[in-house]
This record gives structure tokens, C-alpha cells and sequence, in this order.
């Protein structure tokens, strides 16, 4: 019996077929799923939510392969996902359950707990699926879960501007609190 190893540096995904070149679009349009991930429960019963493993299970933007290409990118490039609620940067990856072109799927959790509707409409849970969203490549960097919570959430900063939050030294992945470094609490 095979079982997938969860110990890695990023959860395992296919080569693409072809490189992608230029990329014949921009800016794709797409509807948005986001749920549960093997590589991502792993990482959370290990309690390794503030490592990079967590960033690169939960941080990524599982693509069909031809809008990959559609994009120029390639396994492992950041993309922008912008909804209406929000954006974030993630890795892309082809996804393992394709073909589903013009539609990405993003594990639940802090990543994507930006981009979805903070509403809940009586049921106690937010819509987690459906939900359309653009895609663009970019250059900028997936950040790790505490940066993220900096940057989206203003934790553990005063600092109100987001392109000096975004571009301050990273907490890294050991524990914060009170807006400190656990070394500066050792």
C-alpha cells in the first residue's frame, strides 16, 4: 500500500508537460474552491503551522495546467488571487485533480481565510467554494503565517503602511508574542 510522504519540503506535484513561455494572458478569471489538503493536516498535527512546510501546503494555488500556461508559470512561481474580499500571494502548482481549467483550488486556513467572505449567513461558516477570483503572476513573495497575520490582520506591528509591513524583516517561524520574537523573550 502507498502512502504519501508528508514530510517535505513542498507537497509533491506533476511536472508540466511544457514550459510556459510568455503567458497569453495577464489576468485569468476563475471561480475559487478552497478545503482540506493531506500535506496541509500533516503539517498541523505536527504543529509546524509557522514553518515554511506550512506556507508552501496551505500557501499554494493548485492550477489546471492550461491556465498555467495561459499565466507563463510554472510550478512553484507566486501568483496574486484577488477577490472581493481581499488578495494574497501564493505559490501556483499544477494541480493533482485536474483538468478543471478556470478553477483553483487554495487550502483552507490563513491564506486563503483572506480572500473568502468573512460572512457566515446564518449557517456558521463562511462560503468556501464558488467564489470568483482573478489570478495574475507576480514577483512578490508567499510570506510566512506570521508575516501574513502582520500584514493582513496589522499583528504585532503598529505600522500602518502596508508596503513598509510587507517589506519588514521576517518574524520568522519560531512563536511571537506581544510583538516580539521568542528569542527576545529567552
Amino acid at each position: 500500500m502507498f502512502y504519501a510522504n508528508t514530510y517535505l519540503d513542498k507537497p509533491v506535484v506533476d511536472d508540466l508537460e511544457q514550459t510556459p513561455g510568455e503567458g497569453s494572458e495577464d489576468i485569468l478569471n476563475c471561480m475559487l474552491n478552497t478545503g482540506s489538503d493531506i500535506y496541509q493536516g500533516a503539517c498541523k498535527k505536527r504543529g509546524s503551522t509557522l514553518k515554511e512546510e506550512y506556507k508552501n501546503a496551505s500557501g499554494t494555488c493548485y492550477m489546471d495546467p492550461r491556465d498555467m500556461m495561459k499565466l507563463g508559470v510554472n510550478n512553484w512561481d507566486t501568483v496574486l488571487v484577488k477577490t472581493k474580499f481581499g488578495e494574497v500571494v501564493l505559490n501556483a502548482a499544477k494541480s493533482r485533480d485536474a483538468p478543471h481549467e478556470g478553477t483553483v483550488f487554495i487550502c483552507k486556513g490563513p491564506w486563503a481565510n483572506t480572500i473568502v467572505s468573512h460572512e457566515t449567513y446564518c449557517c456558521s461558516d463562511p462560503t468556501y467554494k464558488g467564489i470568483h477570483c482573478t489570478v495574475e503572476k507576480t514577483d512578490r513573495k508567499v510570506l510566512l503565517m506570521a508575516d501574513l497575520m502582520r500584514l493582513v490582520y496589522k499583528k504585532y506591528t503598529d505600522e500602518t503602511d502596508d508596503e513598509v509591513i510587507e517589506n519588514m524583516d521576517s518574524l520568522g517561524e519560531r512563536p511571537v508574542y506581544r510583538g516580539r520574537k521568542w528569542e527576545e523573550l529567552e
